[in-house]
């Protein structure tokens, strides 16, 4: 598994965070690459990736239909890139990835692209920016998208991932919907 890390701004740096919990979990199993900070420009994430030839790449970070970015400025990977992305199940976790990278990536022998064909959105609060994994608004967001690389890891099926995730989101919701308590959620 390699997971890759960006980290320039308070939804990265969430990110960030929330992905610790799952590198953990996938150490048990498997040997994870984390490239993260100075590791991250275009050749170095491209060169990693065909050394180790992950059967997961656990991206986080910013990205356009067409490239994942370390930020608005620099491309990590992108259509150039697609070959990067064979026989491995991709999680992009990035805005509007999955509209033209992740089409591509899986016409270049990537077994599953999964991502976002629209923003990626974290809501949070500015006084809990200090402490990501206490913010009650980032929470639920976050947690809900790590279920698919979690259960991956578990080795369950691309179908299966995302349908827990998507279970867990109507929870939410329902549990949101049908609560007289603002602070639904917090539980």
């Amino acid at each position: 598994m390699i997971t890759i890390l960006t980290d320039h701004d308070i939804g990265s740096r969430y990110l960030k965070k929330y992905t610790q919990s799952v590198i953990e979990q996938a150490k048990k199993k498997f040997d994870v690459v984390v490239l993260e900070c100075k590791e991250l420009n275009k050749e170095n994430v491209k060169n990693r990736i065909k050394k180790h030839g992950p059967s997961f790449i656990f991206f986080n970070g910013h990205g356009t239909s067409s490239s994942m970015m370390k930020n608005e400025d620099e491309e990590l990977l992108g259509l150039n890139d697609k070959d990067c992305f064979s026989n491995s199940v991709t999680f992009a976790r990035a805005c509007d990835c999955l509209k033209e990278l992740g089409k591509e990536a899986v016409k270049y022998g990537c077994k599953a692209f999964i991502g976002y064909k629209n923003e990626f959105w974290i809501a949070h609060l500015n006084e809990m920016e200090s402490r990501p994994l206490q913010d009650p608004l980032a929470k639920p967001v976050i947690e809900t998208s790590n279920i698919i690389a979690e259960e991956l890891i578990k080795g369950k099926t691309v179908v299966e991932a995302v349908n827990k995730s998507h279970e867990n989101v109507a929870k939410l919701i329902s549990k949101i919907m049908f609560s007289d308590d603002p602070k639904a959620l917090k539980n």
